[in-house]
């Protein structure tokens, strides 16, 4: 087979190829080797089928087009012209002058030309920060792109000049405006909570730190977590101490990331910041129109790290007509990259070290050793190791289910493997590392097989929350996938104690839900919630997709949603919910005695205690519906250490506390507008 047609080449590869390994003689050996486990084998198998060995991947991108960009940037000055409503006329300029930005190649007057003219019109509508942002990206234009002629050169010169004075002049008034809100906000809190709304998708994100001090062993979790390891659990996460609801236990850093295709033009590719809010602009790559950035930075450290090996057969990642479910393809990026990450850099260099970064590629020789030999992978037991999630190692260490799931599956993941692989190879050859002989190329495949298995079972999606303002609640939208391999260390439970938060560049933040008793699990959700689906369901699921029956709390007791709304009170000594209580009045008081450690109980004191909590929780509301997420978030950790110290599990007033505290997370991390 050789290449079809633009849009149809990963699907007919894919076809064609499983239509002949289906088949006699090579079926009956795929399938003893996929139930082996035999990788290596498998990909032997399918690299020897006539229609793989004709295929010749060939780039698919789309390319500039300064024609086009041309005519787009006259449209922006006619448009000037024409406008009677000038801030109406500079905001569709500023549109089409990104539209003439993405077409036009880098080293073109045209884009030049239509950077400063975009820089220009956002300085005249007050936009400070992206026209800082417009300076940057033409400030980092390299005089080599422009001296071909002394006018090419000159015309250079004299843009860099207007740029360092609007970004001057930018810097200056971004500056008065900020003093401006911090009076402002000073005024009280009322002003600040009314305001809080309004400005909620315009600030700049921070990640948090873990709680107390760094773990010696996990590299990216706190102190309060230890790894653990026994034969009924594999690898999990334990509590070393008591941990208070709202900590942040984890904050992971992705092996490697992709994005889904329906956010390459709403989303920054490198950092995945929403480039729909006020400050952000879109930049373009050099090379294609595909993908788009926030700021210069975003755009020099992608083509470094990642995106000049994809940018020539990006395309092949999104194609159209594809139907096997809307992950799949940002899932077949996302083995891409993995692969990538581990061929190029070995593990005692992090791929984000700058020094790293810019050396010319090399291929990682450890990384052959270890796929070209057929010894299978041991789950690490050693709790004692250190454990960073950008070593390669532990991407080798995550569950596959190799020899657990259908042949026929183990096939269709064998042909994608070896469909990245050969596109791999392009790139690679592009860039001018030599050719792999076949071996290294079954090596190359044989990895990516096992990321594309790795991937199904431990992808975990990176999310922005966008805002309702008619519910008044935070939605997510899917944003991409990475693999964070701390976070995946997580056991699962239908009532998870721990929430997961996407924040810049892909990473990961962990947070208890509610109080975790030392000793206890750190239990995340890989689907389902018994709030949402009933035990048999659930069930099914897991054993369908994770191979594994649940045994949590919700799945043995049988939780039934919705609770309730009766509360039941369990005794603060022992912890024990669910026992008879011995009630004796004293007074206007009912005490009751716990049956099982005969401590004291005062009920209506406890009673009058939880109602004035109660009362906080639904003022909390009131606040998340100001816009006020930092207020309510104090009296909701508050109330949840009452409720979770005093009343039997499950009970309806800790799960609708849970609910407010994830909204009001939603509002700290990555968000964007409709």
């Amino acid at each position: 087979m050789t290449t079809t047609k633009h849009g149809s080449i990963f699907i007919d590869f894919c076809r064609q190829a499983y239509d002949t390994v289906i088949m006699e003689p090579f079926i009956s050996t795929f399938k003893e080797l996929s139930q082996k486990g035999d990788r290596q084998g498998m990909i032997r198998v399918i690299i020897e089928l006539p229609c793989v060995l004709n295929t010749k991947i060939t780039k698919s991108y789309k390319g500039k087009n300064d024609q086009q960009a041309a005519l787009l940037y006259q449209k922006s000055l006619d448009i000037m012209k024409e406008g009677n409503n000038k801030m109406d006329e500079e905001s569709k300029a500023c549109n089409i002058l990104t539209e003439a930005l993405f077409a036009a190649s880098a080293c073109s007057l045209i884009f030049m030309n239509a950077l400063l003219e975009r820089a220009k019109h956002w300085y005249k509508l007050g936009a400070w920060v992206r026209c800082l942002k417009d300076c940057e990206c033409m400030l980092a234009l390299p005089l080599s792109f422009y001296d071909k002629d002394a006018e090419s050169k000159n015309i250079y010169f004299e843009h860099k000049k207007e740029c360092f004075h609007l970004k001057h002049e930018c810097s200056r008034k971004l500056e008065i405006t900020i003093r401006r809100k911090k009076k402002t906000r000073g005024k009280g809190s009322a002003m600040h909570c009314s305001s809080a709304k309004i400005t909620i998708v315009k600030n700049v994100v921070s990640t948090p730190t873990v709680h107390g001090k760094l773990n010696n062993g996990l590299k990216s979790c706190s102190d309060a977590v230890a790894f653990r390891f026994d034969n009924n659990r594999g690898r999990h996460l334990v509590a070393t101490r008591d941990i208070c609801a709202g900590s942040v236990l984890i904050v992971d850093q992705p092996f490697s990331s992709s994005m889904v295709k329906e956010a390459l033009d709403r989303n920054c590719l490198h950092c995945y910041s929403s480039l729909k809010l006020e400050n952000n602009v879109r930049i373009p790559c050099r090379m294609c129109q595909t993908v788009s950035y926030c700021t210069e930075t975003c755009r020099k450290e992608s083509w470094e790290m990642y995106h000049k090996y994809e940018c020539m057969i990006l395309n092949l990642f999104f194609e159209e007509g594809f139907n096997q479910g809307k992950n799949k393809l940002s899932h077949l990026l996302l083995a891409y990259r993995t692969t990538l990450t581990a061929v190029l850099y070995p593990n005692d260099k992090k791929q984000n070290d700058m020094e790293t970064k810019h050396k010319s590629p090399s291929l990682n020789t450890e990384f052959f050793k270890h796929h070209q030999s057929r010894e299978k992978n041991s789950v690490v037991s050693d709790t004692n190791k250190i454990y960073d999630p950008l070593d390669y190692t532990t991407v080798l260490q995550l569950e596959t289910h190799c020899t657990n799931v259908d042949p026929n599956v183990n096939a269709i993941r064998s042909i994608e493997a070896v469909f990245v692989a050969k596109c791999l190879v392009l790139s690679l050859d592009e860039i001018g590392i030599d050719s792999l002989d076949n071996e290294k190329f079954i090596a190359l495949a044989t990895a990516t097989l096992q990321h594309l298995q790795a991937i199904n079972y431990n992808a975990y999606e990176i999310v922005e929350n966008v805002h309702n303002g008619i519910t008044h609640v935070w939605e997510p939208r899917n944003v991409g996938c990475a693999i964070y391999t701390t976070v995946s260390l997580t056991n699962h439970s239908c009532y998870p104690n721990v929430v997961r938060h996407s924040y810049p560049s892909g990473k990961v933040v962990v947070r208890a839900l509610r109080c975790i008793d030392k000793g206890n699990e750190i239990l995340d959700c890989y689907g389902p919630q018994f709030l949402s689906e009933g035990k048999l369901p659930r069930r099914e699921y897991l054993w369908k997709k994770y191979h594994f029956m649940c045994e949590c709390d919700a799945c043995k007791y049988n939780w039934q949603f919705p609770l309730p709304d009766t509360l039941n009170y369990k005794c603060k000594t022992c912890s024990q919910a669910g026992y008879s209580f011995t009630e004796i009045k004293n007074g206007m008081h009912i005490i009751k005695h716990c049956s099982q450690c005969n401590e004291k109980l005062d009920y209506g004191k406890l009673n009058k205690q939880l109602c004035r909590s109660i009362e906080k929780r639904v003022n909390a509301i009131s606040k998340m519906y100001q816009g006020c997420y930092e207020e309510a978030l104090n009296q909701l950790l508050n109330h949840i250490d009452l409720v979770e110290r005093f009343l039997k599990t499950p009970n309806i007033e800790s799960i609708k506390t849970q609910q407010c505290l994830i909204q009001c997370y939603n509002s700290f991390g990555c968000i964007s507008i409709n």
